[in-house]
């Protein structure tokens, strides 16, 4: 930063109390400018709960890159440091509960988050990682550098207490098939021996019609079912993550939390359609999970 600049954002308090703002979730994702993916999807349903989120982008972009121009750029790793330099100099993952991974954008990014993380972790034992291994989808393959999923694997999972792949991520962090139910189960299990004490693997398939989302945590396993809807829109798995986290924060119990957040993530998408909005209508969804709860009630599996 030059001086001219250091000098211009320079001022004194003036009368502002001396108290740190209350911090409950650091969440480090992609973020928009038009349209909901990364913290642009995640961040207005955790408001809407009462959760104090800390939004830390790793790319900055005009849409998600399924139009037909996107402009922005991710950010550099330099810049993504200092980022994360100034959370730790306000003192935000000492006073933080829940901390948040999604999109990195370069694998440059993610070995930064990682190097940064190691340096944090031990003198925050309050803090929760929650880590979204974003690397693709069965329908795009894999869309980011291939470098990414051996920083997931070898440096996030094992700092991770969640961990919230689809069931494509789930077979590229394990390398078992995962899209049917008995095998993303047991391709869990083997993420749990590697850090995390749970994992919720979603888009997993059903029956015809219905997409089974799983919670499987050290003792225990759960199970969801959901109608599958005809539209595709960014930004559900970082909504979903978004209501399980602002629900736990609520202290509810991890199968309560998801229940919710799988209600308010589907009627999300219910509004999305019934508007015609071509990017996901991800204000309905904090309601809706609020209000319909039980909508979609776990079945314990094990």
């Amino acid at each position: 930063m030059s001086e001219s600049l250091d000098n211009h954002l320079v001022h004194g308090r003036r009368q502002r109390p001396d108290g740190p703002s209350p911090i409950d979730v650091i969440s480090v994702q992609s973020q928009l400018v038009y349209g909901h993916a990364g913290n642009s999807a995640a961040v207005p349903p955790m408001r809407a709960l009462g959760v104090r989120v800390a939004e830390i982008p790793t790319v900055l972009l005009s849409n998600a890159p399924f139009y037909d121009t996107t402009r922005g750029r991710v950010l550099p790793a330099d810049w993504f440091a200092d980022l994360l330099l100034g959370t730790h100099e306000r003192g935000l993952p000492q006073r933080a509960k829940m901390l948040v991974s999604g999109y990195f954008g370069s694998t440059a990014n993610g070995a930064t988050f990682a190097d940064w993380l190691d340096d944090i972790l031990p003198a925050c034992p309050q803090l929760r990682y929650c880590l979204d291994p974003v690397i693709g989808d069965t329908h795009t393959g894999p869309y980011v550098e291939p470098g990414l999923e051996a920083i997931f694997a070898e440096r996030l999972l094992p700092h991770a207490w969640l961990v919230t792949p689809n069931a494509f991520e789930l077979n590229r962090l394990t390398g078992m098939p995962a899209l049917a139910e008995a095998d993303a189960i047991a391709a869990a299990r083997t993420l749990l021996d590697r850090g995390p004490h749970w994992v919720i693997a979603h888009s997993v398939g059903g029956t015809p019609g219905e997409l089974v989302t799983l919670a499987v945590g050290r003792d225990e396993t759960w199970r969801w079912t959901s109608p599958l809807l005809p539209v595709d829109v960014a930004g559900t798995g970082d909504v979903l993550m978004s209501l399980v986290v602002s629900f736990l924060l609520r202290g509810e119990s991890m199968q309560q939390a998801i229940s919710r957040a799988i209600a308010g993530t589907h009627a999300a998408l219910e509004a999305t359609l019934a508007n015609g909005f071509e990017e996901f209508d991800v204000i309905a969804a904090a309601p809706a999970a609020l209000a319909e709860g039980t909508r979609f009630r776990a079945e314990r599996v094990a």
